[in-house]
C-alpha cells in the first residue's frame, strides 16, 4: 500500500499570489519566458525557468541554473513573498481549461512507491 502523507505547504502570500502565479514552464520557449520574467519580477516563472536569469549561451540544464532556481526560491521565502502553513495538510486543487475541470489532491508520497509503480 502507498504511503501518502500531509505536508506544510509553502505558497505565495495571498495579496501577491496573482503576480507570482505563472503558466507551466513548458508552454514557453526560452525567449518567451525571458519576456514574461522581464515584465514581472515576482513571476514564479523566474524560478521554473531560471535560465532566464542568464545569457542565452548558458545551457538550460547547467548546474548554475539549478543553483539560481534554489537561490531565487529561498530569496522569495526570506523576503516574505512565500509563506509556510503552520500545520501539515492535504491540499485540494481544481484546474479548468477549455470548459473541462480537473480536481485533485496534493500530498507527499514515497519516492520508492513511485519508482515501484505503487502510485
Amino acid at each position: 500500500m502507498a504511503v501518502v502523507k500531509p505536508f506544510a505547504c509553502i505558497r505565495p502570500r495571498e495579496d501577491i499570489a496573482d503576480k507570482i502565479a505563472a503558466l507551466p514552464y513548458d508552454v514557453y520557449n526560452r525567449q518567451e519566458a525571458k519576456e514574461v520574467v522581464s515584465k514581472n519580477e515576482l513571476s514564479f516563472l523566474k524560478i521554473d525557468r531560471a535560465e532566464t536569469q542568464f545569457e542565452d549561451s548558458v545551457d538550460t540544464y547547467d548546474d548554475c541554473v539549478y543553483e539560481k532556481a534554489h537561490d531565487l526560491l529561498w530569496g522569495m521565502i526570506k523576503d516574505g513573498s512565500f509563506i509556510s502553513d503552520e500545520e501539515r495538510a492535504y491540499y485540494i486543487y481544481e484546474l479548468t481549461m477549455d470548459g473541462r475541470a480537473q480536481t485533485g489532491i496534493v500530498a507527499c508520497a514515497s519516492i520508492d512507491d513511485y519508482q515501484n509503480n505503487v502510485v
